[in-house]
């Protein structure tokens, strides 16, 4: 009775969770159920690496606890997850390489969701797929957006330098011209 009531008080933090995270908004209350069938769950120790840039990226993970370093080859950290965060979204709809390494900071908790059985459960449950789908889309666009501004201002501001530099690369050419005309 015991170990009833401990899994559905985790169950229960579970679906609390999810109802946070932006992949699963605006499911019915029986989907996130639905959602937590579908992952498996574990605990990944500290020090532990979840999954290595250039791995087969076919799965989403959910962080119910703990703390996860996102790393990039050539750069580092770039992101310290925590509870209520996701990794490796694009996987639900994309079959791409991992374009990062998950390294476990401390002890953690994960949903594991596997793309195919996604898949499968969308044929069961089109609901359920198409609002993981569109919030999934709509989280890849968001990202897309925010990059191309961040590449417009990067250009802008390079271009803003080099003009810079251009007009003191003059300005010292004129000064140049004005100390040869005076010694002449």
């Amino acid at each position: 009775m015991k170990k009833l009531q401990e899994k559905q008080i985790a169950r229960a933090k579970a679906v609390t969770i999810l109802k946070k995270i932006p992949v699963f908004e605006g499911l019915l209350e029986e989907e996130y159920l639905k959602v937590l069938s579908m992952c498996s769950s574990t605990v990944v120790r500290e020090g532990e690496v979840l999954f290595n840039q250039g791995d087969n990226g076919a799965s989403m993970f959910v962080l119910l606890s703990g703390k996860i370093d996102v790393n990039v080859e050539g750069i580092g950290t770039v992101h310290t997850m925590n509870g209520g965060e996701i990794i490796g979204e694009i996987g639900l709809v994309a079959d791409v390489d991992r374009t990062a390494t998950a390294i476990i900071k401390n002890d953690s908790v994960l949903l594991h969701l596997q793309a195919k059985t996604l898949h499968e459960m969308v044929k069961k449950f089109p609901r359920l797929g198409y609002v993981i789908m569109h919030n999934v889309a709509k989280i890849l666009a968001d990202r897309l957006a925010a990059k191309n501004k961040a590449a417009r201002q990067n250009k802008a501001k390079s271009k803003e330098k080099a003009e810079a530099k251009i007009r003191e690369q003059a300005k010292q050419n004129d000064d140049q011209d004005d100390q040869t005309q005076k010694s002449a």
